[in-house]
């Protein structure tokens, strides 16, 4: 019992840096603060008010906190014991035991991997966008580095693999992986229509247009297909209506009066928010039997859900898996088998620079990486910085490479490059 408490206290004090201070890097801060053996050693942000705000709401006293974005001044303060707020992303990605990226951002998602990975530091990552867009190959540079690269315990991601090993470890048929869907889906929402829920809730507008077009949900899929071998059943999925008690039954094959071409397939819901849920099937009648009698279902179908998941409040579990235990909480296993591309948002023109995630060119949908190859499918991912269109792409349309202009001095650009070099799809 309480195997990852004792294995803590016996490794000892574990220094953490957190990149973002938003909900979840603000509040991944307060929680480290008060768990012994953990110290939230450095910060950084956009803006240091932030940073400073964050620290503060942790409680840890301003006399304990040193400002500062020069690498020698931040590791001399880190060596006296000081908390360090900070701009500069690669101070918390090379001074710590651990870094977590709680920004959400692509292309910062890419160079602070790049920064820890050249400086032997663990990865926890929330930012399952760039995740799904590189994380196959950030694997494997953190494998050759001797460190940890994972996603995060509490995402929902983490938790459907959670779900997942334990029925793989009970000997369960597993047929759809899944989650519930927290907003309301819009592909086509701009942030302009979400400014005022969005500071109502305390969100960046960006971050919950990506969230109600969808985007965010692909790429939550995108890691779970990367780190199972499961697949979308059709682009951009079903995203069916249920509830808790009515999973299995309404999520099945075409056959059983469904939806669904195949089962090892990855999907979501309307209706069963937040939790994650798999749907499984007993090797014996036994088995059956018991899970009839467990009040499971009648078969033979069963779904398993778990009703919540505790996004940043859950991550300390995934630092003390990866520091300590050199183990991932959820990570590429190869190749990728999905992707996240890019949707036109409306009727974009030759000439244009578009944005990327969240904002008012495109939407991601999944897609098997199959078929992102064959059509040369342009991962939403990669659209960060000057991004300018070729030729017309019409609304509802996905993007090729051919349609755009890529920034080809971006980071995730070019470990883009690098990824698809190591994994050849014939």
């Amino acid at each position: 019992m309480f195997y990852l408490k004792k294995v803590l206290e016996e490794h000892g004090k574990i220094s953490v840096g957190v990149v973002g201070a938003g909900i979840m890097g603000t509040s991944l801060v307060s929680q480290l603060e008060i768990i012994d053996n953990f110290m939230p050693q450095v910060q950084s942000s956009r803006k240091i008010e932030s940073v400073l705000e964050s620290f503060n709401k942790a409680g840890i006293l301003k006399e304990k906190i040193k400002i500062t974005n020069e690498l020698d001044e931040a590791l001399r303060y880190i060596e006296q014991g000081y908390y360090i707020a900070t701009t500069n992303n690669e101070i918390p990605a090379k001074f710590t035991d651990c870094v977590v990226d709680c920004t959400g951002d692509t292309e910062a998602g890419a160079q602070i991997s790049l920064w820890a990975i050249e400086s032997k530091t663990d990865i926890v990552t929330l930012n399952v966008e760039m995740d799904a867009t590189i994380g196959a190959y950030l694997k494997i540079l953190a494998d050759e580095a001797g460190i940890i690269y994972t996603g995060s315990s509490g995402d929902e991601p983490g938790a459907i693999i959670e779900l997942f090993e334990f029925l793989k470890t009970t000997g369960f048929d597993i047929l759809v992986l899944g989650k519930g869907k927290n907003n309301k889906l819009n592909n086509y929402a701009i942030p302009d229509e979400l400014c005022d829920e969005a500071i109502s809730r305390g969100l960046n507008p960006r971050m919950l247009t990506s969230f109600v077009d969808g985007t965010n949900t692909m790429t939550e899929l995108n890691a779970v297909c990367n780190a199972t071998g499961f697949v979308p059943d059709t682009r951009g999925c079903h995203c069916f209506t249920t509830s808790p008690k009515e999973i299995a039954k309404d999520i099945d094959l075409k056959e059983y009066g469904g939806m669904l071409n195949s089962y090892g397939i990855v999907d979501f819901a309307m209706g069963i928010a937040p939790g994650v849920f798999a749907i499984v099937r007993a090797k014996s009648d036994v088995i059956k039997s018991e899970m009839k009698y467990l009040s499971m279902g009648d078969g033979p179908n069963f779904a398993i859900y778990r009703p919540y998941h505790l996004t940043s409040i859950e991550v300390p579990n995934s630092i003390i898996r990866a520091v300590v235990l050199r183990d991932s909480s959820i990570v590429s296993i190869g190749a990728p088998v999905a992707e996240t591309i890019a949707i036109a948002k409306k009727d974009l023109k030759a000439g244009d620079f578009i944005d990327g995630i969240g904002g008012y060119s495109v939407f991601g949908q999944l897609e098997k990486a199959e078929i992102q190859k064959k059509e040369n499918l342009l991962p939403i991912g990669l659209i960060v910085g000057n991004v300018r269109l070729r030729r017309n792409v019409k609304k509802g349309q996905a993007l090729s490479y051919e349609d755009v202009i890529l920034d080809e001095n971006s980071v995730i650009v070019k470990l883009r490059r690098e990824q698809d070099k190591k994994f050849i799809l014939t």
